[in-house]
């Protein structure tokens, strides 16, 4: 009985150790997230933030927002956001301290701005919390420390760090699809048809985040197919003779109907005018249609299909999630290949072909596309995550076994442990430094304050970057693109946005007429290199 007791108490301290890093693993994404998450204040230089937070505020006037190349539930759950907040702000009038909140938080009172900052901080808070469900997932299928490893890898992957930063779907979708990944591996475990019902809901509603993440839909077939073929592999010939389990039996029917039913009903909550306003949701002809986001991304021929494949996994992939997971990833692949070859397959192996099952058929489709970007793979983001945590554990475990001669156990788990860092340190880089260029701001901000102090009333601007224009549309200087403005004018400011061959010209030919003013360089920062000149030609007075 003492020893049961014992026992007990172990687990109890290694839930509590395991609960504190997973906190942990949390707060740094959090951290790394929420770092110069006002980036671009007074500006919104994403072209695609102000589509959230305009259709929120307008869910106040019309619960439809009459548009769908985005889905909505995103869109709702920020309505509501809002709506907690201004109860917020009015409760802080009624007790009288509006005056006193204006010093302290400015931001809050400011109506072009604190939208913007209240989704940034949503998504960013979603991305640190995907770490939760990816922990999960990895220790069902392969223990607590492949599970803490994976959490861990999810929340540095520099590109998830770097877009989380954004009032955007696309974190909040992979959050979704994180928890739809954990319950798809509990179908894999366990006979229990409602993990086939929360999976398939999960998917739903990270589709009616962003439509890609419908796509995750084969994790709930694969799943179910791998747990049959285990269960009857594990069985003896007498056994499987009694056996009356099919690949599709009447409760696998049911449960697979359960999980596209309850992913339907998903997408309708958080996108119900789809079915409402199905007119024009189906449109093609712009993007206000669902299908045109469909027509739009477009496609490639299947040279070309091979081609992208290959490239996003050897460049864009391994660029985004930080050099070392996408090697591994590979590795990991022909790791696997080699134990089904050999016909020696343990229940791991299972789980892994699970996972790779999917994670190569939506790399493989993503590849397809015509107008491919980096932010189409999180959907992809929490298997890979996944398969880095357990490799990342094999490995280690293999390097403690390799020196289990050695009689300094506490060295040896030192030295294991060492390797993990070695492992994670190249993401980590990344991602502080990239968190750090958040906090240090655009230098079209930088270019915006110097221009609030020194630009002269006479002076004419020529820029030659329409990302410029919104800098001098705030200050409201009349500007011209293009420096063949300068046969107008005899005094000029010119911004300078990465010099292409053009500019390197008039600079040579009228070398004399300009001065160099300042340079806003983009080293650890957002933007591009900006140079400012002044250029005076003169007047021919005698």
């Amino acid at each position: 009985m003492r020893k049961k007791k014992d026992n007990k108490i172990g687990n109890n301290k290694d839930t509590r150790v395991l609960s504190i890093v997973l906190i942990f693993i949390v707060l740094l994404g959090l951290i790394l997230r929420l770092t110069g998450i006002k980036h671009g204040f007074p500006f919104i230089f994403h072209p695609d933030e102000p589509t959230i937070i305009r259709s929120a505020l307008g869910v106040r006037f019309s619960p439809n927002p009459k548009h769908f190349d985005w889905p909505h539930l995103y869109i709702y759950l920020n309505y509501f956001l809002y709506m907690a907040f201004a109860r917020f702000r009015s409760f802080i009038v009624t007790i009288g301290l509006r005056d006193k909140s204006a010093l302290l938080l400015p931001l809050i009172w400011d109506e072009n701005l604190i939208y913007y900052y209240l989704t940034r901080c949503f998504s960013a808070i979603l991305g640190a919390l995907t770490a939760v469900p990816v922990y999960l997932a990895g220790k069902e299928l392969f223990g607590k420390r492949a599970g803490i490893l994976g959490a861990l890898a999810i929340n540095i992957m520099p590109y998830h760090m770097w877009h989380s930063h954004y009032a955007l779907g696309d974190i909040p979708m992979t959050f979704l699809l994180a928890w739809a990944l954990y319950f798809s591996a509990l179908i894999i475990k366990r006979d229990e048809v409602k993990n086939y019902v929360f999976s398939g809901l999960f998917i739903g509603l990270a589709a009616s985040v962003k439509y890609n993440g419908g796509l995750a839909a084969l994790m709930v077939p694969v799943a179910h197919f791998l747990k049959i073929f285990w269960k009857r592999k594990n069985l003896s010939k007498g056994e499987k003779s009694r056996d009356k389990t099919k690949i599709l039996d009447g409760k696998g029917v049911l449960a697979l109907f359960l999980s596209g039913l309850s992913a339907f009903f998903g997408f309708l909550i958080g996108t119900p005018y789809a079915l409402f306003d199905y007119k024009t949701f189906s449109r093609t002809d712009g993007p206000a249609g669902a299908y045109w986001q469909f027509t739009n991304v477009g496609s490639v021929s299947f040279p070309a299909h091979i081609m992208g494949f290959f490239g996003d996994i050897s460049g864009r992939l391994t660029n985004d999630t930080g050099f070392v997971v996408m090697p591994i990833f590979i590795l990991g692949l022909f790791y696997l290949i080699f134990r089904l070859v050999r016909k020696n397959i343990e229940e791991k192996d299972i789980y892994l072909v699970f996972l790779y099952t999917i994670s190569i058929f939506l790399i493989w489709y993503i590849s397809g596309f015509k107008n491919s970007r980096s932010h189409y793979y999180f959907i992809v983001y929490p298997y890979v995550a996944v398969i880095f945590g357990f490799f990342s554990a094999f490995l280690q475990n293999i390097f403690r076994n390799r020196l289990t001669r050695q009689k300094n156990e506490k060295l040896i788990k030192t030295l294991s442990w060492v390797l993990i860092f070695l492992l994670f340190l190249p993401l980590f880089v990344k991602s502080s430094i990239n968190s750090y260029r958040y906090y240090m701001g655009d230098t079209r901000n930088m270019l915006y304050e110097w221009l609030i102090q020194n630009y002269h009333p006479g002076e004419s601007l020529v820029y030659n970057d329409k990302a410029l224009e919104d800098v001098f549309g705030k200050i409201g200087i009349r500007s011209h693109k293009g420096l063949d403005n300068f046969d107008n004018f005899s005094r000029s400011i010119i911004v300078i946005n990465e010099p292409g061959e053009s500019e390197v010209k008039f600079f040579e030919k009228n070398s004399e007429l300009i001065e160099k003013v300042v340079v806003f360089d983009s080293s650890f920062r957002l933007g591009k290199d900006i140079e400012v000149y002044r250029y005076e030609r003169p007047c021919g007075c005698q």
